[in-house]
């Protein structure tokens, strides 16, 4: 073979290779999005519905909380937004699809980062909680643990003791959701057993405690509160840094010994976008979310018994930050349950 011969088949299979990484960059095996809008675009944007895909089926807290601002976004954007619900694997799903979605600003994304993020240190999966784009937070609700108003159960300690005696049955959306990996990390440190039993939603799960098809279940606070005042469930311990209004009798963690997780164990709702989304539309998009994040609506929404606690999007991406700093400490909780 001649050097020149050399050259040319080198030079040809060079050409090969990076036609063979775009395209799999294209069909999303690299971090580009797909496509970036162009200079007319972001001037306009924005210029057609938006779509807001939620990681849970209808009729939960997420559905509540995304329902209840899609027409506040839209008088803000001046577009229609559309509540999309995306269920499956926990919300995994869902982050999956809108990881790959371009980053046009038609797509924003009301997820819980806690149980992805748990989820995201214990095996391989399709997005990266991290590179999404930061538009704000809701919320970043403790954790309560409880079990039905008429359990024999009356105290952690009884919990503990029945879960030793025999694996739990826990209620939980999905083993990749936050009420579960919570509950699998509260257990573990106790030193009880427990089974999950997934439902399709938080209110469905919260049922299944109450008609006695199972034995305990792990919500945010206030979910846990409702169904408290409501005379379904009784709550055992709260995982918050302070006492929540409506559960000040029920004891914190250091109050059962579990001083660690106090403040620890959340459950956040936050809203983000595809990654790489410039400036252009990150800018806009992210004031529509902060207004009504921060208006009179969402306030009188929180004065109604939902927890509204307003984040910027850097004080969204410490959250991210922090909740898998905290699972990663304590992922031999949780992980023989998600991986196989």
């Amino acid at each position: 073979m001649t050097g020149h011969d050399a050259r040319f088949r080198l030079h040809a299979l060079s050409v090969v290779v990076i036609a063979l990484a775009a395209s799999l960059t294209a069909c999303g095996g690299g971090d580009t999005q797909a496509k970036a809008p162009t200079q007319a675009e972001c001037k306009a944007y924005p210029a057609e519905d938006i779509t807001m895909v939620i990681g849970r089926a209808p009729g939960g807290g997420y559905d509540e909380y995304g329902r209840f601002m899609a027409p506040l976004l839209e008088k803000e954007l001046g577009q229609t937004v559309v509540v999309k619900n995306v269920d499956g694997a926990g919300g995994a799903v869902a982050a999956s699809q809108v990881q790959s979605e371009d980053a046009d600003g038609y797509t924003i994304h009301l997820t819980e980062p806690n149980g992805l993020g748990a989820l995201q240190i214990v095996d391989e999966v399709d997005y990266d909680l991290n590179k999404f784009t930061m538009l704000g937070t809701i919320n970043n609700r403790a954790s309560t643990l409880a079990v039905a108003a008429d359990s024999d159960i009356e105290t952690f300690d009884d919990l503990v003791a029945a879960g030793k005696d025999g694996p739990l049955k826990i209620a939980a959306n999905g083993l990749t959701s936050a009420n579960f990996v919570n509950a699998a990390i509260t257990a573990k440190q106790a030193g009880f057993k427990l089974t999950p039993v997934a439902h399709e939603s938080s209110s469905e799960a919260i049922t299944s405690v109450v008609r006695g098809d199972t034995d305990v279940t792990m919500f945010s606070t206030d979910s846990i509160a409702e169904a408290v005042e409501a005379g379904d469930l009784k709550a055992l311990a709260q995982f918050g840094e302070e006492p929540y209004e409506d559960l000040s009798d029920v004891p914190m963690a250091e109050d059962i010994g579990m001083d660690p997780l106090g403040g620890e164990l959340t459950s956040s709702l936050i809203l983000v976008a595809p990654p790489g989304l410039p400036d252009c539309i990150k800018q806009p998009l992210t004031d529509a979310v902060q207004t009504v994040l921060n208006g009179p609506e969402m306030k009188k929404f929180g004065e109604k018994g939902h927890i509204v606690e307003p984040g910027t999007p850097e004080e969204t991406k410490q959250t991210v930050e922090d909740s898998m700093k905290t699972y990663k400490q304590y992922e031999d909780s949780f992980k023989s349950f998600m991986v196989g």
